[in-house]
C-alpha cells in the first residue's frame, strides 16, 4: 500500500515521545481556516505552540509536517478509555476544512485520500480500527472537530472507526430515568468517554460529553439531553465492540 505524502513543508513544535511509545490512535481534527496556507502557518507558529503529523488539503494533497516518530502538539488535554494526553501515543491529521460552523462539506477527493492515509497509518502500526478519533471525542469541554459534517459512516464502510448506524428508526426524545442515564453514561464510559461523571447526572461536563457523541454518532440528537433513542445507539455500539464488529 503506498500513499503520496508531500514534505515540502514542516512544523517546529514537536517533542519527543517516550522511549518504546506505541501508536495506538489517529485524531482527525479540522484546520478552521481557508485554505493550506493559512493551515501550515498556523501549525509552525512558535506562539499558538500547535501541530500536527499531517495535513490534507482540499484537493487531497497530503502534507507531512512532523515526523511520526515525533510528538505533534494536537489533541492538547485529552483523553480516551485509560489513556490521558494523547499526544503521547497518536498521530494527528489535520483536515483543510473552515469548520462545522460554516456548513462547509468535505470534498470527496479529500475523504478519498484521508481513507488511503488511514488505511496506510493503520496497517504500519497496527492500530485499532476503533481507535480512529475525533477530537472532540477526546476533548469533548473543548473541541468540536471534526464537526456534524464529517462522513464516519463513509470510513466506517472501510472498516475505519467506530460503528456508525445511519438512518436510525423512529428517534424517541423521551428523557432518561434515573437507573437508564446511569447505564447510558456506563455505555459512554465503555464506548471510551472515560471522564464521564456517573454519579453526577447531567452537569455541565457530562452535557459537552454526551454532545460529543451526539456529534460524532447521530449528528440530529446535537445539544439535546440524552433520550432513548441516544441509549439505545450507545447499547448497539457497546455490543458491537464487544463482538469487534
Amino acid at each position: 500500500m503506498t500513499v503520496k505524502i508531500l514534505k515540502q513543508y514542516n512544523s517546529q513544535n514537536f517533542d519527543n515521545r517516550s522511549k518504546n511509545t506505541k501508536i495506538k490512535y489517529i485524531i482527525l481534527h479540522y484546520t478552521e481556516t481557508d485554505n493550506l496556507i493559512q493551515a501550515v502557518n498556523i501549525l509552525n507558529d512558535k506562539i499558538r505552540k500547535v501541530s500536527s503529523h499531517y495535513v490534507i488539503d482540499q484537493d487531497g494533497m497530503i502534507y507531512q509536517l512532523v515526523d511520526d516518530s515525533l510528538r505533534a502538539w494536537h489533541a492538547g488535554l485529552s483523553y480516551w478509555k485509560k489513556d490521558i494526553n494523547l499526544n503521547d501515543n497518536s498521530i494527528g491529521i489535520e483536515i483543510v476544512n473552515k469548520g462545522e460552523p460554516s456548513k462547509n462539506k468535505f470534498p470527496d477527493l479529500q475523504i478519498e485520500k484521508l481513507i488511503a492515509l488511514l488505511q496506510f497509518l493503520i496497517h504500519k502500526y497496527q492500530i485499532s480500527k476503533y481507535n480512529i478519533l475525533g477530537h472532540s471525542d477526546v476533548a469533548p469541554t473543548r473541541k468540536i472537530d471534526p464537526g456534524i459534517f464529517f462522513p464516519w459512516k463513509q470510513l466506517f464502510s472501510f472498516s475505519i472507526g467506530l460503528p456508525i448506524y445511519s438512518n436510525y428508526r423512529k428517534i424517541n426524545l423521551r428523557p432518561l430515568d434515573e437507573l437508564t442515564l446511569q447505564k447510558f453514561f456506563n455505555n459512554l464510559d465503555y464506548i471510551g468517554y472515560s471522564q464521564i461523571e456517573i454519579k453526577k447526572n447531567l452537569n455541565k461536563k457530562n452535557l459537552s460529553i454526551v454532545n460529543a457523541f451526539h456529534r460524532h454518532f447521530y449528528p440530529i440528537l446535537l445539544n439535546k439531553d440524552p433520550n432513548y433513542t441516544s441509549f439505545e445507539i450507545s447499547e448497539k455500539l457497546k455490543q458491537d465492540i464487544r463482538k469487534k464488529v
